[in-house]
This record gives C-alpha cells, sequence and structure tokens, in this order.
C-alpha cells in the first residue's frame, strides 16, 4: 500500500507513483519466459575468423584514420563483498568452533585452497608485514595465522578488502613488489590498446562513495607513465542514477522499508548502465569488466583480440553505411545485395516480409540503421554467465546474449539450450552508437523493456524480491545488430571469488 508519505517521498526523490505502480505489478506477474529460442553454433551464429580475416581486421583497425573516437567503458561499481563471502564464513566458525575449527577447513574447499595458497596472494606481504608490526599473532600456528591474516585482510579497522570496490583491490604484483589494482592494468591495457598519437579515454562507472580512492590511484598511475601518455589519456568516471534503483518487496508482496519507514530501494542490476552508456560523446566504444584483465605482457591476447573486434567492427560497419546511404539518397542499388550482406553478417536465414505500409527499401534501412555490437565468444568450459542465442521475433532471427536468470530453469527445451551451449560470453565487446552522420542513437529506444529480470534473495532471514532492467548486454542491447566472433579463452580471467587470483599466481 502506497502512503501519502510515500509519494511525498516518491516525488522528492524525482521518482513518479505511475512508474513505482508499474514496477509493483512486475514484481507479482513475474517475469515473462523468453520463447522461440534457439542454439548458436560456430556453424550457424559463430564467425571463427581465420588468418586473413585477422590480419584484415588488424590492418582496419590501425589504419583508421576518421575522426570517429573510441572509448573504453568498463562497468565497475560492483563491490568486493561477494568474492570474500567464504572467508567471513570462517571468521565466524573460528569465533564459534573452538577444537571443530580444522573440520571446518578440511569440509571447506575454499577456505582450505585459501589457506594453502595464502603466500602466494598478492596482497600477502602487505598484510603479512602489518599483522607483525602490531603484533597481532600469538603464534605461528597455521590456522591461528590464517584467522589474523583473515581478519586484517577484511576488517574495515584494518585493510578493509571486504568493503572495497573490485577494481581496487590489489590483484597483481608488479615492478619492486608493488601490488597493482585492476584499474591500474585496465588503464595500462588502454595505453597499448589505443592507436599510437590518438587520444586515449576509459570511462569507468563507479559508485560516488569510492571516487575519491579512483583518483588517488590513478594520480599514483600517472606518476608511472610518460608525459606523453598522460597528455592522452582520459579517465571519466560517472555514478549510476539513483533513479534506476528499484523497490522490494518481501514474500507477502508487500514493500520492503527502512528503519524510517520509507520504501526501500536496491540498485536495478547492470542493466542501469544504458543510462551511463547513453551519456557517452564517443563513436565507438570497447566494453568490458573491470576483473577480466591481466597485467603486462600476459595481458597480450587480451589486446590483441580487442584491436581485432574493432577493426571487424569497423569493416562491417563502413559496408553497413554504404549501403543505407544508397538506400536513403534514393540511389538504385542492388536490393540482392544488401539482402546477402544481412544474411552473411546478420541472420543467414533471414527473409524479407514486405507490405504496402512498408517498402522493401524501407524494410531494409530499418534493419540496417541501429547501432551495432561485434562480441567476443569464448569456448563454454563451465563458467556461469550468459551465453549467445538465436531469438526469433517479427524482424526474424537476431543473435541476443541471455543470461541463466532469463531462462526456465524447469523448462526441458531451456534445459537443453544451457547443456548444449558450446560457448559463454565473456563481456567483451566493441560497438558503435552512432549512425553515418554521426549522430548518436537513442540507446533506450534500443532495448527489450520485456526482458528486465527479478532477483530473489534472503537478506537476514527475510525473504525478498527486487527488480532488475534488462542487462546492459542482454535486454538492453535486444535490437541492436549484432555479430559474435570467436576468441581464445585467454582473453577472459575473471575474478568472481579471492581464490581465482590463484590462477594467476
Amino acid at each position: 500500500m502506497i502512503a501519502p508519505k510515500d509519494i511525498t517521498q516518491l516525488e522528492t526523490s524525482g521518482r513518479s507513483l505511475e512508474l513505482i505502480n508499474r514496477q509493483l505489478e512486475l514484481l507479482k506477474n513475474g517475469v515473462t519466459s523468453l520463447t522461440q529460442l534457439s542454439g548458436v553454433t560456430v556453424d550457424d551464429g559463430i564467425v571463427r575468423l581465420d588468418q586473413a580475416a585477422i590480419d584484415t581486421a588488424i590492418h582496419n583497425y590501425e589504419q583508421d584514420n576518421s575522426a570517429r573516437k573510441w572509448c573504453k567503458f568498463v562497468p565497475a561499481s560492483g563491490a568486493a563483498s561477494r568474492m570474500f563471502a567464504y572467508l567471513h564464513n570462517f571468521l565466524e566458525a573460528a569465533e564459534t568452533s573452538g577444537q571443530a575449527l580444522n573440520d571446518f577447513i578440511q569440509e571447506t574447499q575454499d577456505v582450505f585452497e585459501f589457506i594453502q595458497g595464502i603466500k602466494k596472494f598478492p596482497f600477502y606481504p602487505l598484510v603479512d608485514r602489518y599483522i607483525r608490526e602490531n603484533q597481532m599473532l600469538k603464534s605461528e600456528d597455521e590456522i591461528h595465522y590464517a584467522t589474523v591474516f583473515v581478519k586484517a585482510m577484511i576488517k574495515t579497522e584494518h585493510f578493509g578488502y571486504g568493503s572495497y570496490p573490485k577494481g581496487l583491490l590489489p590483484f597483481f604484483t608488479g615492478s619492486k613488489g608493488r601490488v597493482v589494482t585492476p584499474f591500474e592494468a585496465q588503464l595500462e591495457e588502454s595505453l597499448a590498446l589505443f592507436q599510437p598519437g590518438h587520444p586515449i579515454e576509459i570511462h569507468l562507472t563507479i559508485s560516488k562513495e569510492h571516487q575519491a580512492m579512483y583518483d588517488a590511484h590513478e594520480a599514483t598511475f600517472r606518476k608511472t607513465i610518460s608525459d606523453e601518455n598522460n597528455a592522452r589519456l582520459t579517465v571519466n568516471y560517472s555514478y549510476q542514477n539513483i533513479l534506476t534503483d528499484t523497490p522490494v518487496l518481501d514474500e507477502k508482496d508487500q514493500w520492503i522499508r527502512d528503519e524510517n519507514g520509507n520504501l526501500f530501494f536496491r540498485k536495478g542490476g547492470h542493466g542501469a548502465l544504458l543510462d551511463n552508456l547513453n551519456q557517452q560523446s564517443a563513436d565507438l566504444f570497447w566494453i568490458k569488466n573491470i576483473d577480466n584483465v591481466l597485467y603486462g605482457d600476459a595481458n597480450g591476447d587480451a589486446i590483441f583480440w580487442q584491436k581485432i573486434l574493432a577493426g571487424y567492427l569497423i569493416e562491417v560497419q563502413r559496408q553497413l553505411f554504404t549501403y543505407l546511404e544508397d538506400l536513403e539518397q534514393g540511389i538504385n542499388p542492388n536490393l540482392q545485395l544488401i539482402v546477402n550482406f544481412i544474411r552473411t553478417h546478420f541472420d543467414s536465414q533471414y527473409i524479407v516480409l514486405v507490405s504496402k505500409e512498408k517498402p522493401l527499401k524501407q524494410k531494409l534501412i530499418d534493419y540496417l540503421d541501429r547501432p551495432l555490437r561485434i562480441c567476443a565468444m569464448i569456448k563454454n568450459e563451465g563458467a556461469p554467465g550468459g551465453g549467445p542465442m538465436w531469438i526469433t521475433s517479427a524482424r526474424g532471427r537476431s543473435l541476443q546474449i541471455v543470461e541463466g536468470a532469463e531462462l526456465d530453469s524447469e523448462n526441458p527445451d531451456h534445459q537443453k539450450l544451457m547443456q548444449e551451449s558450446t560457448h559463454f560470453n565473456p563481456v567483451l565487446m566493441a560497438c558503435a552508437i552512432t549512425n553515418r552522420q554521426g549522430e548518436k542513437y537513442p540507446l533506450h529506444d534500443f532495448s527489450d523493456q520485456k526482458r528486465y529480470m527479478i532477483v530473489n534473495k534472503t537478506v537476514k532471514g527475510e525473504k525478498i524480491k527486487s527488480l532488475e532492467w534488462p542487462g546492459l548486454w542482454n535486454g538492453g542491447m535486444a535490437f541492436w545488430n549484432t555479430i559474435f566472433v570467436e576468441v581464445p579463452n585467454t582473453t577472459f580471467h575473471p575474478v568472481k571469488k579471492l581464490n581465482d587470483l590463484l590462477k594467476r599466481a
């Protein structure tokens, strides 16, 4: 029930009552299961580039001297708290288990692996020196040492890594033992990725409370690079719009409220970042998650394939713009040639459905005149997350990245699709968001708002559900023209839990 004071709260924050009521209905009614899905393979939907195509893509990127601006867009607002969940459990067990703590460690694989590999973590020297200088150790017993180490690493009165943004955790060891964050590794990657002599721009979406921390790390990084690169490098930040936060319901479909009795809102997922991307002024983007990066020479494959994706994007867009120009200026193009272009790049089964309202030329213009993205796909080795699929709609077939949460685990067809999926989405893509006149597309017009998601969680013993916007690279880009390109698994190095850092040690 919406009370008068709730209406005041909504008006003060700039929210509309109509939107809140609509969100309430979505939460009550649940999600609409995706239909007309089919799997994607290298033979149908995923491009496997041969050496000639790779060489051409690299050449296209390195020789592109247009005035269009590139930017690397990095979602980085995620907190690192989930990475430490099993270590919080370990500390709780240490306080309550007594003699049974050793059994807990033996039975908890993540904790056991952490303790066994503790000296391999890049932050080990920092934390070890800290606990010794502050005389926190009572003995060198392995379990006691691990308990003190984890407490010093996580707790806010010490290092406080448990409340850090993921982008500012010490992921790597640099020269002279200096710890390096994923943020700094992303900046270093940008220096190698952008063409020599061209401006370098990286945009990160972060939480407002972490701005000062990012500023400090950026200043430190700038001291390590040349004056020329400092002049070329621009680092921009934006925050997730508070108006994209969504309300929360309990299991009885009643509003969750905060301690002051006000409606409680939580972040609307990475789909809310579509607004941040829509505010950018660049023409062309790479999109890459903050944690999916290596440091130094180990990151070479990722840089190489981002250039390939960019060059392939340039090649496809160049031909697409040529066809659009002919269609829009009334030149008599070979329409079958354009249909073949669509079949080659976007849908091999494309059939033009002509009507009196929309002749063939207009149909082709509508198909081509939209944002374009080239998405990397890696071979599926069991990693959780979204995967590539075909979705059939009135427009025909289109390539989509579908989150597991969008599929019905009880639907046999969906189960089969998940089990037989050969590839996985690593969130690595090159995107073009301006038309041939250089005008930015209104990105929200190409989002499928029906692909919202509902998240069910238990918070402090209470079951809740909240709404998340269509994922940025899922429903948020549903009506873009999309191409999937297979890339090697050496380009994918996410860190979902702290122990993932041991794979890099």
